[in-house]
């Protein structure tokens, strides 16, 4: 199967799941994607695995979902799992190298769901009229989306670059850099999304606040900016290299 017919296949188990979606989840095969093909798995490497967790981010789902995908690299019959980190360290996988790879996780579902706020954002400024015009006309509204743009493509970057190669040999300098950048990002975009919709923002009846409040969530989740800042400054004072070599590092 090709990339895109994987992708499409994924984002339509995704739409047409229903309240109870673990049987159908678990007959559609994608719970056991990371799990090396000999197991029964389709041995998907963390550069595959991104687009999915984006999807996920793109429609504010469950991180239980993207976790379990993780946990069952440990332990096949995982199910409904909110973190996998304790699971995988159970099953032996390195702790720090657990918590690195559920925080990488964490963060392409955040660049999903910002990409969503944008869509969502620049619908909105492109039908609400104020004083008689569209208010992306409104040279205000213009520089936010702007901002929002570019914190959009920075996330997409950052978590993209940390989720390359083998589920359990990640980079925890590039996962942390990508955690650290993606909450920033959901901070900026979250802000912007709820100051162009306004008061319709936080109500029942939008969207919104469901993706904003995904994305505070995951902010928090193995581990917020603060936490990552700190753990990649400890990581580059320990190789005392200059900022263009620890930046190329980064990336591989």
């Amino acid at each position: 199967m090709s990339d895109d017919l994987f992708l499409d296949s994924f984002r339509k188990l995704l739409d047409g799941l229903g309240a109870d979606p673990w049987p159908e989840l678990e007959a559609s095969g994608f719970l056991d994607v990371l799990r090396p093909e000999a197991e029964g798995g389709a041995g998907l490497d963390l550069s595959g695995l991104f687009p999915l967790a984006f999807e996920c981010g793109r429609r504010a789902a469950p991180p239980a979902l993207l976790q379990t995908l993780l946990a069952r690299i440990a332990d096949p019959a995982a199910c409904d799992c909110a973190d996998a980190a304790p699971v995988l360290v159970a099953g032996g996988v390195d702790p720090d190298a657990a918590r690195a790879l559920c925080a990488a996780a964490d963060a392409a579902m955040m660049a999903g769901a910002i990409d969503a706020l944008q869509a969502m954002t620049l619908d909105h400024a492109s039908t609400r009229r104020q004083f008689g015009r569209e208010i992306s006309k409104f040279q205000a509204i213009q520089h936010q989306i702007a901002v929002m743009a570019g914190e959009v493509m920075a996330a997409r970057m950052a978590a993209e670059t940390a989720l390359v190669g083998a589920p359990l040999s990640i980079s925890a300098p590039a996962a942390a850099a990508a955690k650290m950048r993606c909450g920033e990002a959901a901070q900026a975009c979250a802000g912007i999304a709820h100051a162009v919709h306004g008061a319709i923002g936080v109500s029942a009846e939008h969207a919104l606040h469901r993706f904003t409040g995904a994305l505070h969530r995951l902010r928090l989740s193995h581990g917020g900016e603060s936490y990552w800042a700190r753990r990649l400054g400890e990581w580059a004072l320990s190789r005392r290299d200059d900022a263009s070599t620890l930046a190329r590092s980064l990336q591989g």
